[in-house]
């Protein structure tokens, strides 16, 4: 269907190139140039608006097509398709640890969002384990991360994470700002 109506405005709009080139020539009216002139661009619309809808979409083959598109769904707030998005990128097997680990770690901030605590905390155990020997930076959304495991009615969980992250300090010292945590979790 959709090549036949292609071919229809190819048709249509050939005949209308013809005939403005034709009536501008032999018989120029400015009332039969507009018209002419408007047809040839409407052709152009229509086909341009049919190969915009049609178009596939390009596959995802990457990290960061997954990681991107799945920010610009949680912008658009459509949180289910972002999480989609990521899972599907979870199952590249081109993929490395990292790459990996943020993924399940975006998959846990939404559902931290949507305060699905337990499904955030898997997220989050998987996203730790995948990276247990790389070194990673501090940042603020750790405390996040650990309150989720609170959350979860997962206590036990969330002291040995911050264990964890405490011994991270060797490399980076801002870890030392989850110590006053770690007193909170033992109380």
């Amino acid at each position: 269907m959709k090549k036949f109506l292609l071919y229809m405005l190819y048709f249509s709009l050939t005949y209308d190139v013809i005939r403005l080139i034709y009536t501008t020539v032999t018989k120029y009216s400015l009332e039969n140039f507009g018209y002419d002139v408007l047809s040839v661009i409407r052709d152009l619309i229509v086909i341009w608006i049919i190969f915009k809808v049609s178009r596939p979409k390009k596959k995802r083959t990457k990290f960061k097509h997954f990681h991107n598109a799945a920010i610009i769904a949680e912008m658009e707030k459509d949180y289910e398709k972002a999480l989609e998005i990521r899972n599907e990128g979870l199952q590249l097997s081109t993929l490395n640890n990292e790459e990996l680990a943020s993924l399940y770690a975006g998959n846990g901030g939404t559902y931290l969002y949507l305060k699905d605590y337990n499904n955030a905390t898997l997220c989050f155990d998987k996203a730790f384990e995948l990276v247990q020997e790389e070194k990673f930076p501090y940042d603020e959304q750790f405390i996040e991360v650990i309150e989720s495991y609170v959350k979860a009615n997962r206590k036990e969980d969330a002291l040995k994470l911050v264990e964890s992250l405490l011994q991270r300090q060797s490399y980076h010292k801002k870890f030392r700002k989850l110590e006053p945590i770690r007193e909170k979790l033992l109380t």
